[in-house]
């Protein structure tokens, strides 16, 4: 398992797309966030999680995520 595991566990889908938005608090909470939702209203803005299956799902890929 990576260190990633436990986060892709709880999160689900969510973890690895590339059209999730990380939102941080003040008070240190994370919040997914679906940038889907801006035009197009059949996604949650905040979705569900564990996400486990998302019809507009798409992976980030590996190489943008090591910069």
């Amino acid at each position: 398992m990576t260190s990633e595991g436990p986060r892709v566990e709880r999160v689900g889908l969510c973890a690895r797309c590339q059209h999730v938005k990380l939102i941080h608090t003040d008070r240190g909470s994370i919040f997914y966030q679906c940038s889907r939702a801006a035009t197009d209203p059949t996604y949650p803005r905040y979705p569900v999680l564990p996400m486990l299956e998302c019809r507009g799902f798409e992976e980030k890929e590996r190489a943008l995520e090591k910069r």
